[in-house]
């Protein structure tokens, strides 16, 4: 009885906020753990990427959950390099990705919001240097986001750092990888329930 009552003062207190939001980000991809494969790479040069989509925040005295649903576009370049003639070519990673971060956090005077969290991430379609590999990807995996965001009136606006990693494997030559796509996320938003 005592838990029915204090679950009904805190949903009566809960501030339930929805929107939509957008923006842009810069990426790159790390390949690791190579497995059964001659080249050698490294990272090359950053991406510019963009994303957009909706999110809901429940907010009780501060406290917030905030799932979002996203449509992402990323990627990175990698430096690959081997022992044959070709020498060092750069290739271009392209991702297209729906993302579900689940952000908890804290609200600092009603403006200031810190937040953290996983982010679900489920692969669309995958391209190297225009060529699909999305079939040797994992679809679906988990990563991590982190950030702080700003409140003014139905404005919002994020700065955020995402990491997700993602296997590779190709059966048929035997070979793998974890290819690691990091992105700075800057997005603007509107709340639509306020």
């Amino acid at each position: 009885m005592l838990l029915a009552l204090l679950a009904t003062s805190v949903a009566a207190k809960a501030q339930l906020q929805a929107g939509v939001k957008a923006g842009l980000s810069t990426a790159n991809v790390d390949i690791q753990k190579v497995r059964n494969d001659p080249w050698q790479y490294t990272k090359a040069e950053n991406v510019t990427g963009y994303h957009a989509g909706a999110f809901a925040r429940l907010q009780v005295a501060g406290f917030f959950v905030q799932p979002e649903a996203v449509l992402t576009t990323t990627g990175g370049q990698i430096k690959v390099s081997g022992t044959d003639i070709m020498g060092v070519r750069v290739e271009d990673f392209r991702f297209n990705r729906l993302d579900v971060p689940i952000m908890v956090g804290y609200t600092f005077f009603d403006v200031v919001r810190v937040q953290a969290g996983p982010v679900s991430s489920t692969l669309l379609s995958a391209r190297q240097e225009g060529q699909d590999i999305k079939q040797y990807m994992r679809q679906a995996d988990w990563g991590f986001q982190a950030g702080v965001g700003l409140d003014i009136g139905s404005i919002t606006a994020d700065v955020r750092y995402e990491l997700v990693n993602r296997q590779l494997t190709n059966t048929a030559q035997q070979t793998g990888m974890q290819v690691s796509n990091q992105q700075f996320i800057v997005s603007l938003g509107y709340k639509l329930i306020r």
